[in-house]
């Protein structure tokens, strides 16, 4: 089933604008807009003490740098992609790019319902294999949708997971360095 929806998307006529804004754009307003409920109404819980609720403000500055950090994480990776397809899938054009791109985040971003309930334990359980299901669809997209050998497909699904691997742990890292200066909400601790 997986197959033959990607195969039929790569068959398609789009456009990157038609499939961004026609069907991406709104699964990324999915984990934003979960987490602001959870972390206002319930709190993150780390399992350990009370949930650290936030404040009407800090959940909605973090909800919209969130969104604004997934479109712009969606561009960078769909034009890294293209970058990428000179060497392993000359074929590729920037709408198979943005089709790599939503096939992948596809479950992630529904995943991201899994905000409304702010415990890591519970985030650990969920998510896990979502991001697995995210591989896979990552290796077995790119073949189909780049029009370029399994081989080939492979060889740039590694690359494109090292990249995106980078990517996740630099903004983690981004975002420590930002609260510990001032730069985020004020938890109290």
């Amino acid at each position: 089933m997986i197959q033959t929806t990607i195969e039929r998307l790569a068959h398609s006529e789009y456009s990157p604008a038609k499939l961004f804004f026609g069907f991406s754009i709104w699964l990324i307003f999915i984990p934003p807009i979960s987490a602001f409920y959870g972390m206002h109404y319930y709190g993150w819980s780390l399992g350990i003490s009370d949930p650290i609720r936030l404040s009407l403000t800090q959940s909605i500055a973090i909800a919209i740098f969130y969104f604004l950090a997934l479109v712009i994480g969606f561009f960078v990776t769909a034009l890294t992609i293209k970058w990428m397809s000179a060497v392993y899938a000359p074929k590729a054009t920037l709408k198979d790019a943005f089709a790599v791109v939503t096939v992948v985040t596809t479950p992630i971003m529904l995943g991201g319902i899994a905000h409304l309930y702010p415990s890591l334990l519970f985030h650990v359980i969920v998510l896990s294999p979502i991001f697995a299901l995210s591989g896979y669809l990552l290796f077995v997209s790119i073949p189909v949708l780049l029009k370029t050998d399994y081989d080939r497909g492979i060889f740039m699904g590694c690359s494109l997971f090292g990249f995106i691997s980078t990517a996740g742990i630099s903004l983690l890292g981004i975002s420590a360095i930002a609260w510990v200066h001032g730069i985020g909400p004020n938890l109290g601790v």
